[in-house]
């Protein structure tokens, strides 16, 4: 082999090399081969390897911790191909080539938002995977903006307060791939199939009788009735009025149940309406001089019942009851809220004593 030769053996070699070289760093940089790179990075939670080839969002914005976090758990269950073709579809990512072949392409996921929007007055709690998060809050509309989020479908899960209806949780999956999403909660929603909502109202009810049982004790006097002050005022009046044909007044009853599906609140918040349901008894035997010798009874037990929401207590108290519907059969509601003592819950006035505990 002649020098010129050999010269042009190593000028050979090294072209090799060198197109080798670039040939290796060109697939290695490719958007392909970064994009299963990426994948992988995502699956295992290389996080340096993530902030490496998804470096921002595409609006140039950057991608928080809490982002690439809830982004990692909708990925579990995934394969690295879903993956791979996850971060392939145009509307979510763009992929871009490094600026030479010695750099790696970059991937650029859309930011997305989500926006839960609610009736005034609503406190709002979430997650999203599992995550608590906390939004921008923008107080004329009672609107919670969360994220930006990496597209994808993730697991919400809130839970809203009311002041008049108290708190209820709602879990839904939301799809933040192609598009931000927006939840808008209607008042109904707050108090429909809201089960502490409706375990407060027959709480009501409950103290409603309670205490009214206290009152006949103590003379007829129901002063301290778990009711409306117009309520209260109209029974006084009743009884006051009563009171000088009686002899003796009793009460009892030990089973309360509301229909939950009657459940009816008006436009302003201010009144409830339900069909309730009680095993009341009450009973009445008048003065000599009325000249009606038998006792007289009432064991009518359903009621239209009426709430109204006191704004100084905070709870929605009994403001009628009226028996004068038809009869249901509590046996053929659907979704019921009861209530049922140990014992009768029974309580007496007569004209010659106090008033007896029985």
């Amino acid at each position: 082999m002649t020098r010129k030769t050999g010269t042009l053996a190593i000028i050979a070699l090294l072209v090799v090399i060198v197109f080798g070289f670039i040939s290796y760093s060109s697939y290695k940089n490719s958007e392909d081969a970064t994009v299963d790179r990426l994948a992988a990075a995502l699956i295992e939670n290389d996080e340096a390897a993530v902030k490496q080839y998804m470096p921002r969002y595409s609006n140039k914005k950057k991608i928080s911790k809490d982002a690439r976090n809830i982004f990692y758990q909708q990925l579990k269950k995934l394969k690295q191909e879903q993956v791979v073709k996850l971060l392939k579809d145009e509307e979510n990512f763009s992929i871009k080539e490094g600026a030479s072949f010695l750099k790696p392409a970059q991937v650029y996921p859309n930011a997305r938002f989500l926006v839960i929007e609610l009736p005034k007055g609503t406190e709002l709690r979430a997650e999203i995977q599992a995550q608590e998060i906390s939004g921008e809050y923008v107080e004329d509309w009672n609107k919670y903006t969360f994220g930006p989020f990496l597209p994808g479908k993730y697991k919400v899960a809130y839970e809203m307060a009311h002041p008049k209806f108290g708190s209820k949780k709602e879990k839904e999956t939301v799809d933040l791939k192609a598009e931000d999403q927006r939840l808008t909660v209607k008042e109904n929603h707050l108090y429909e199939n809201n089960p502490k909502f409706q375990k407060h109202l027959l709480a009501s009810a409950v103290n409603y009788f309670d205490s009214l049982n206290e009152g006949i004790r103590d003379g007829l006097n129901v002063s301290s009735l778990i009711a409306s002050k117009e309520h209260k005022e109209n029974l006084q009046a009743s009884f006051e009025e009563l009171e000088p044909y009686l002899e003796s007044f009793d009460q009892q009853f030990q089973t309360v149940k509301i229909d939950c599906d009657s459940i009816a609140v008006n436009a302003s918040q201010t009144k409830v309406q339900l069909d309730l349901y009680t095993d009341l008894k009450r009973s009445m035997k008048l003065v000599e001089e009325v000249g009606i010798d038998e006792t007289l009874t009432s064991d009518k037990q359903n009621a239209i019942t009426s709430f109204v929401y006191d704004e100084d207590q905070k709870k929605w108290l009994v403001d009628e009851l009226d028996f004068s519907t038809y009869q249901q059969d509590p046996e053929k509601w659907e979704h019921v809220e009861s209530y049922r003592g140990d014992a009768e819950k029974k309580a007496h006035w007569g004209k010659e004593s106090a008033g007896d505990i029985v």
